[in-house]
């Protein structure tokens, strides 16, 4: 009888082990802001990706469209939406980004006034995105 007691014990001890242990878990490469202020209009692929590492996401559809976030959180816990860097390129050369950690400098303009042959903003005062 003691040694079922001893065993149920070990037991009880090591699952209660688990309960208390959650392990960090990290997904994708964190982003310094150094690394992220290096980026430049005209960068390459290659220049990206040592400048910020691999992508995170990396779309076999979406091929000049690169996906960076970085998730730190404890097992079973909710994690909170990462901010996300989203990286445009033409022909090899970045052209322009978006998300909360994109620079000012790449990122895409919200809207512009259209202007008509001659050069002039619409009279109605609409403004029509690009």
């Amino acid at each position: 009888m003691p040694l079922r007691l001893l065993t149920v014990l070990i037991l009880s001890l090591l699952t209660g082990c688990n309960i208390l242990y959650k392990p960090e878990i990290q997904q994708g490469n964190p982003l310094s802001p150094e690394a992220i202020a290096g980026l430049r209009a005209g960068m390459t692929k290659r220049q990206v990706r040592l400048l910020l590492g691999t992508p995170t996401l990396n779309d076999v559809f979406h091929p000049d469209r690169w996906d960076y976030l970085h998730t730190l959180g404890r097992s079973g816990e909710p994690i909170d939406p990462p901010p996300v860097l989203t990286l445009h390129f033409r022909n090899d050369s970045l052209v322009r980004a978006e998300g909360k950690l994109a620079p000012a400098a790449l990122k895409a303009p919200g809207s512009v006034p259209t202007v008509d042959g001659n050069g002039a903003a619409p009279k109605n005062g609409t403004v029509t995105p690009r």
